[in-house]
């Protein structure tokens, strides 16, 4: 071990700097720039986490994560046509909205202190994230489905399904890793059982959500 008194010896690196909340101008920038959503929504898990925990900006926040889940997903819907432009958005959102009373409940009945526009920026993850990667898919499968036959045995519908199950089951994988990410949310990690149990009923409720939209067919 290097001695401290040494004048020679290395000095110890230092401790990072926690990271710092989103500012408004950021938000707000991100609005007129739509790939800065990505990292402010995917990149920055950290700084994402950080506004949660400070209680900071968290209706600009879940403003601009309600817009990128409608929009990063019109794209992606219309390729199966434009009257169904929304059906994607509808699909995510509608979904993430009506589960999310109970993601308030559990996280009260586990101990975490967060407030319904926390819990509300936690939920809106998941639609969020899905719509970008949704955005992501959105040009393989428009070729796809230009490109394959309706009456083969895997058709572009049957693609775009797995790639709707894909975006969403990112969206709850992005959605832990910002849970787990931060000691704050710590009453929601140290249960994680009935917070899986959420993202099953939140599951659940998209699949049956896909039929009334007829996604499934």
């Amino acid at each position: 071990m290097a001695d401290p008194t040494d004048p020679a010896a290395p000095l110890p690196a230092a401790a990072a700097a926690p990271a710092a909340a989103f500012a408004p101008g950021e938000l707000r920038a991100s609005l007129a720039r739509p790939h800065r959503a990505l990292d402010i929504l995917l990149a920055q898990r950290a700084r994402l986490t950080a506004t949660v925990r400070a209680h900071e900006n968290l209706a600009m926040l879940a403003a601009l994560m309600l817009a990128c889940s409608i929009a990063f997903t019109v794209p992606f819907a219309c390729v199966r046509g434009i009257p169904k432009a929304a059906d994607v958005a509808v699909l995510f959102v509608g979904s993430t909205l009506l589960c999310f009373p109970s993601l308030q409940v559990f996280s009260s009945y586990l101990g975490a202190t967060l407030t319904v526009a926390q819990n509300l920026v936690l939920a809106l993850l998941v639609p969020s994230a899905a719509a970008m990667f949704c955005l992501g898919f959105f040009p393989i499968y428009w070729f796809l489905d230009l490109t394959m036959a309706r009456d083969a045995a895997v058709n572009a519908r049957d693609i775009a399904i797995g790639l709707l199950v894909v975006s969403l089951v990112l969206g709850l994988s992005h959605l832990n890793r910002c849970l787990f990410a931060d000691s704050a949310l710590a009453g929601l990690r140290s249960s994680w059982l009935l917070l899986v149990g959420w993202q099953v009923l939140l599951l659940f409720i998209t699949y049956r959500m896909a039929l009334v939209l007829g996604i499934l067919g």
